[in-house]
């Protein structure tokens, strides 16, 4: 017992000088510095920023220091000094200026996660041509009739599992969905073979400790985490080789063969943006897939106007006869649903920049080199942007305003790349999904921000098939 006290006594008085060190540089502090607490020595205020709230609410943190220092404040986040900004015009300014102005920064311990070539960590040119090469590819593919039809094709064979199931826990469930669709688009591996489960197994694992505490010992999230992408990663690179090894073989016309045959490319960058791909177009779609389900499950006139469009759209069609692009331009009210179920759940909560060089914005005063977080839960929330801001209204965005005072799927040049292929991928998910079951939710089962998302129960559903299948597509 004795043995603990110097080190309690050390940490003590390392805190106490880490504070003292705090004091002294908020007496050089610019006189024009915006009002806000820096926080506890050490740890600042992140442990309150991260406190797990609703992802349909603001969380407490931010409404209290939003009503206490003003929509933009200073704080102590992540380790550094740090500006943050619930204003929907200096978020614009900071998206909008990367590499000018502001650059993006995430904290040290996510690039062993991550890895040194992420898109979400790499800037400049390194940045642009990767993510240059994964637009084009979903650009080609978000349309593409072979791709649509996998879509379709594993939408059904989910809904079809669940014939005889009264419940299911259906994040679990759209996770392995996604995942299964990205694998075989991106590296035409089956759902049902082994290659498949694992690459689940180690994305689960990698997700887990992807925004947990950064502490690398044995059996923690995060050094499970770094393994996990070591494994992946090491997955990548084999199928790699053997690509290689069968150059002259048959082409699988997917997203390795595009990198491959076209882009001179390392293979830690070929594997960075591979596993890049996977998940975001895993884990995010994932999540907005559970939080419409959610969403539609506690407003049923919403829900009852989407069956209205999908039958519209069975209606015209062959008994039998699948879905095809058309078909998706005519989803306007389910891609209103997917908008407003960003806006409501808010699946990235906020992002990581630092200032480059000192910036006056509005009367805001940000220091070169100090972290600046944009918050995009506020923006999402702010009654002088929406109204009935806490209301899930997908008409809402038949005003075409609506779009330019949200930044669901950020901004700048680091719009996200994804978002038109998730929003095909969930329309058609949404089709089937309406037409043949309804669903209940649990009233303790909600979506949480830690700041990821997460459900307290895993959206665990009652369902129950609707008897008379329109339009059902046997597999």
């Amino acid at each position: 017992m004795f043995g603990f006290f110097p080190l309690i006594l050390s940490a003590f008085l390392l805190g106490l000088g880490f504070y003292l060190l705090l004091q002294v540089l908020a007496r050089k502090e610019p006189a024009n510095l915006l009002r806000g607490s820096m926080g506890w020595p050490l740890f600042g205020e992140t442990l309150g920023f991260l406190k797990p709230h609703r992802s349909n609410s603001m969380g407490s943190f931010l409404q209290e220091h939003c009503s206490r220092y003003g929509r933009v404040f200073k704080s102590h986040l992540f380790g550094s000094p740090t500006i943050v900004s619930c204003d929907h015009e200096l978020n614009m300014v900071v998206l909008q200026n990367e590499e000018k102005l502001f650059q993006v920064s995430y904290p040290k311990a996510m690039h062993g996660i991550l890895g040194k070539f992420s898109l979400l960590i790499v800037s400049g040119d390194v940045h642009k041509k990767l993510r240059n090469i994964g637009v084009s590819f979903i650009t080609s593919s978000k349309s593409n009739p072979e791709f649509l039809d996998c879509v379709e094709k594993m939408t059904i064979s989910m809904m079809n599992s669940w014939k005889n199931c009264k419940e299911i826990g259906f994040y679990k469930e759209v996770k392995k969905f996604t995942l299964n669709l990205m694998v075989k688009h991106l590296l035409s591996i089956e759902a049902e073979e082994p290659l498949a489960f694992k690459i689940l197994e180690d994305f689960l694992t990698y997700m887990k400790g992807f925004v947990s505490l950064p502490v690398y010992l044995p059996g923690t999230p995060y050094a499970s985490a770094v393994k996990a992408r070591a494994r992946l990663s090491a997955t990548v690179m084999e199928i790699i080789k053997e690509r290689r090894k069968e150059k002259l073989g048959p082409v699988k016309g997917d997203f390795l063969d595009a990198i491959l045959s076209k882009e001179n490319l390392s293979d830690e960058k070929t594997v960075s943006i591979v596993l890049d791909m996977l998940l975001a177009g895993y884990e995010t779609t994932a999540t907005l897939m559970a939080l419409i389900v959610y969403f539609l499950s506690l407003y049923p006139n919403v829900l009852e106007h989407l069956k209205q469009e999908h039958n519209a759209i069975r209606k015209n069609k062959e008994n039998g006869e699948p879905l095809n692009w058309e078909d998706y331009q005519k989803m306007e009210f389910t891609c209103n649903v997917i908008y407003e179920s960003m806006r409501c759940g808010n699946v990235v909560k906020f992002v990581h920049r630092v200032a480059l060089q000192d910036v006056k914005f509005k009367g805001y005063f940000i220091p070169s080199g100090w972290k600046i977080l944009p918050v995009l839960t506020a923006v999402h929330f702010d009654p002088s942007l929406h109204e009935n801001p806490m209301e899930f209204n997908p008409w809402r965005w038949t005003d075409k305003a609506t779009s330019k005072k949200v930044m669901p799927f950020g901004g700048g040049p680091r719009l996200c790349p994804g978002a038109d292929l998730a929003k095909v991928e969930i329309a058609f998910f949404l089709h089937h999904l309406v037409l043949n079951y309804r669903w209940k939710t649990m009233t303790d089962d909600f979506p949480l921000a830690y700041p990821y998302v997460e459900f307290r129960r895993g959206l665990l559903l009652e369902i129950e098939p609707i008897q008379a299948k329109a339009g059902k597509i046997e597999t």
